[in-house]
Parts: C-alpha cells; sequence; structure tokens
C-alpha cells in the first residue's frame, strides 16, 4: 500500500512547516533579529524538495509492509 502523489505533497509540506516553525522560533531567540531568524527559515525550505523525493523512493520499496 503507497501513498498517492498528493499525500506525499500534503505530508512535505506539512513537516517542512513545523520544521520552519522551530527554525524562525530558534533562529530569533539565538539571534535576537529577525533576520538571522528568516535566513534560518528560508534556509530550512530547501530540504523540502529532497524529503519529497525521498518519500516517494520509499514508497516503491516493498521492504516492512504488509
Amino acid at each position: 500500500m503507497a501513498d498517492k502523489k498528493i499525500r506525499s505533497v500534503a505530508k512535505t509540506f506539512s513537516w517542512r512547516l513545523f520544521i520552519f516553525i522551530y527554525w524562525v522560533l530558534f533562529g530569533y531567540i539565538y539571534t535576537g533579529t529577525f533576520v538571522g531568524a528568516g535566513i534560518l527559515g528560508v534556509g530550512s525550505i530547501i530540504p523540502l524538495f529532497f524529503y519529497y523525493f525521498h518519500e516517494r523512493i520509499w514508497n516503491k520499496v516493498k521492504w516492512g509492509t504488509n
């Protein structure tokens, strides 16, 4: 049973939103500026594309499924 592409996209964006919020908060607390927080936040968006393809590849792997 594999996820549909739209489900992988939704999971990718929801995970990245969570990580984006984390890094922006961490960046603001650490640097005390919104510029530093923004740089860390934007940097956390780039892995979104890697995660999506990672999910799609794992959907093709049958190991560990029923």
